[in-house]
């Protein structure tokens, strides 16, 4: 992987897990019994926004003038990654909002909604960025899925740091069939690839042979499913090991989806 694309890593896997959390915290409000408890939920919204900043503070190292991010917002009306960077910052306030509010105990459930839909639509725009036409692998609905499946895995699997052991068993399901659900993608999708043109094909094969790529079914998603379905529960050291995992896919998007202009000349 290029070492310009780490930043990029970093950004979107420390950003949707953000995104989860508020996700999963939205849904425990409207639940009648299951959420963190007061005090833990101002730590749950500590942890979204301190996973936003870090997010955030390295996708400025992916850009050649930093200072000038500013400039990247003024094509809202046909650039992806001007409404991701929009959207990206309508989440952060409201996250931050949140966290004032839950601090001075005046935050409601509609803004926790309201915050979470914000981050849904950010999830959305960060997957068009990512589904440029020069790599026809992703260029459809396959990062919103990939980026959706990360958001569900880690927002369950790190809220689990908030709420009681003893009132963690939706969390375990979601966690679970997210699991499933990225096991079968990533299972059947590079088989589809396979399926499509010369630079799927390609995109299929560099998969199907990576080492990385069958690290990561087996460590981020078999090994885990595996203790969900021995202890019923969230051990404390799963979540660190479902985030390397994601790390981990996230480094085979960025480095494994080749690009139309591999096969410029018939080189392939």
């Amino acid at each position: 992987m290029d070492l310009q694309e780490l930043p990029l890593v970093l950004f979107t896997v420390f950003t949707q897990t953000a995104i989860g959390l508020v996700l999963i915290s939205a849904a425990q409000q409207w639940a009648l019994a299951g959420g963190p408890t007061e005090s833990k939920l101002r730590f749950e919204w500590i942890a979204v926004l301190s996973l936003l900043g870090a997010g955030v503070l390295a996708s400025f190292f992916h850009l050649g003038h930093p200072l000038g991010a500013v400039r990247m917002i003024t094509n809202l009306g046909t650039a992806w990654l001007s409404r991701e960077i929009l959207l990206v910052g309508i989440f952060g306030a409201l996250v931050l909002v949140t966290l004032v509010g839950l601090v001075k105990n005046a935050a409601g459930k509609w803004l926790i909604t309201a915050t979470a839909v914000a981050g849904l639509l950010a999830l959305v725009a960060m997957s068009m960025t990512y589904a440029p036409p020069s790599m026809p692998a992703i260029d459809n609905y396959l990062p919103l899925v990939f980026f959706g499946l990360t958001a569900v895995i880690l927002g369950a699997a790190l809220a689990s740091y908030f709420v009681p052991a003893d009132r963690q068993q939706t969390l375990v399901i979601v966690l679970a069939i997210g699991l499933v659900t990225a096991l079968v993608v990533y299972l059947v999708v590079p088989g589809v690839w396979l399926s499509g043109g010369k630079v799927m094909q390609l995109t299929g094969q560099l998969h199907l042979a990576s080492p990385l790529y069958w690290t990561r079914i087996v460590v981020g998603l078999v090994l885990p499913l595996a203790v969900l379905a021995w202890q019923k529960r969230i051990p404390l050291w799963l979540p660190a090991l479902l985030l390397i995992g994601e790390f981990a896919g996230r480094i085979i998007f960025f480095s494994l989806t080749v690009s139309s202009a591999a096969n410029l000349g018939g080189l392939y």
